[in-house]
């Protein structure tokens, strides 16, 4: 189970991994979503589903509310199966419920989807830690730490290398 420290590590990367979001597309911008049936105006209109599904997700996170948030997400991944930031928030809400086991795919879904965001890798090691897997758990922390070095993020870079050794202990 995760301790109280773990838990608000996994919230505070959940803001981070928020701030990931892709910027919503909106049918008004583009009037031929809405009036034509063109496979291009259709995936317009459902990235605007997926969108406003994934922010409300992250409100219902923000308010505390596990059961809703994970319902937005699994709704974002059903409209959108490429969005790796949902996969990454709805395995924060499961962990955050001790759902290792279902959070675990859903950050590695996410890393498969988007390989160089380190907030993933940090996550999916967090869940390895959790589930007393040290050795992938360091190595995942690590590659986040070097994601955020090579994104010339220093202080996250820092933090992580404290994580790690914490970790080792």
């Amino acid at each position: 189970m995760f301790s109280e420290f773990k838990k608000n590590q996994f919230l505070a990367v959940i803001a981070a991994v928020s701030l990931l979001t892709v910027a919503p597309v909106h049918a008004a911008n583009n009037s031929l979503a809405v009036q034509t049936d063109s496979p291009v105006n259709n995936s317009l209109v459902q990235n605007t589903g997926a969108n406003e599904s994934f922010q409300e997700g992250l409100n219902f996170a923000a308010q505390q509310n596990a059961a809703s948030a994970e319902a937005a997400f699994r709704r974002v991944i059903q409209i959108d199966p490429n969005f790796a930031e949902a996969y990454a928030n709805l395995g924060s809400i499961l962990a955050n419920q001790n759902k290792l086991a279902e959070a675990l795919p859903n950050f590695q879904t996410a890393i498969r989807l988007k390989p160089n965001v380190p907030e993933f890798h940090y996550m999916l090691g967090q869940v390895l830690y959790a589930q007393n897997n040290m050795a992938d758990a360091v190595e995942s922390v690590k590659k986040a730490r070097d994601l955020f070095k090579s994104q010339g993020k220093t202080q996250e870079a820092n933090s992580l290398e404290q994580i790690i050794k914490d970790m080792r202990k």
